[in-house]
């Protein structure tokens, strides 16, 4: 059987691949978004002007910069060191109120269970594992952060930011990348070795997966390479983290969109202009808790 490889990024070797766990793969859906980009056809989804936006974050920083070091990472799901080794793109993740505090939740949880040492020295943080008879630790979780409960990590602070002009993305929601799949196993999709009985599901659910990022790094390797022909800023998913204790959380916090989180794309220590800071106070940029931030979006 023939291995599949991208005809739109060849390269010579593969050096790294973090939690890009399936090359082959990685290979099909870059080549699947850049073709699908070039003619238009990948399905988009607009932040429009005005909306708000929040981001988790730890440090000194500002809260509109990408991070440094974002662009040689091998754990970020959109972003990262590519697979022949030169450093690839940054991203800046943000979110819709429900979005972040499900991606709060998630690392807050595995940075309360600790560190397990593998067999080769390194460490990784367990997921931990539910019991019929156990608490669901992740809605106590949740509760506790809309309640007033601090972070887990006191350096942790929620920011409200202001989009300034509207930005488009790739849509890698579920639900849009269905009916996109949907089209393409029906016009085309032996192409990048995909038969015609494939599942649409199994192939738009890829994108998704909690442990292997292939699917998703090659959609927005494909995305950050074409942005200046797409007018896209980066890429949109509905934040559904898995909640180890009873299945997904299906809280929406009054937040419409069920959830999402937007990865904006650009250089290490970009600033994002596009987005404007809405301070706590005038000599405090960050909320402390959750729930503070919720209150004043209340206001808003």
């Amino acid at each position: 059987m023939s291995v599949y490889l991208s005809r739109n990024q060849p390269r010579r070797q593969t050096t790294i691949a973090g939690k890009i766990k399936h090359v082959e793969r990685y290979d099909r859906y870059y080549d699947i978004a850049y073709d699908a980009l070039r003619k238009r056809m990948f399905p988009r989804v607009t932040l429009p002007k005005d909306s708000l936006v929040v981001r988790a974050m730890k440090g000194p920083y500002d809260p509109r910069g990408i991070p440094p070091g974002s662009s040689t990472g091998i754990g970020n799901r959109f972003n990262g060191i590519r697979l022949d080794g030169r450093a690839g793109h940054g991203a800046l993740y943000i979110g819709t109120v429900t979005g972040v505090l499900r991606e709060h939740t998630h690392y807050s949880l595995r940075e309360k269970s600790g560190s397990v040492t593998r067999l080769d020295g390194s460490e990784t943080k367990p997921t931990p594992l539910w019991k019929p008879s156990g608490t669901d630790s992740t809605a106590h979780f949740m509760h506790g952060q809309r309640t007033g409960a601090s972070p887990v990590n006191s350096a942790t602070k929620f920011h409200l930011m202001r989009v300034n002009q509207t930005l488009h993305f790739a849509d890698l929601r579920v639900t849009s990348l269905s009916r996109f799949m949907t089209q393409l196993r029906l016009s085309g999709a032996q192409q990048y070795g995909i038969t015609s009985e494939a599942d649409v599901d199994f192939l738009a659910m890829a994108a998704s997966g909690p442990d292997d990022y292939s699917a998703a790094r090659g959609i927005a390797d494909a995305v950050f390479d074409l942005r200046h022909q797409s007018g896209l800023a980066g890429v949109c998913a509905f934040s559904s983290r898995a909640d180890s204790d009873s299945g997904l959380v299906v809280s929406a916090e009054d937040d419409p969109t069920g959830g999402l989180i937007y990865a904006v794309f650009g250089a290490d220590s970009t600033v994002i202009s596009a987005l404007t800071p809405l301070p706590k106070s005038p000599d405090k940029a960050g909320f402390d808790t959750f729930a503070e931030l919720t209150a004043q979006l209340s206001t808003k």
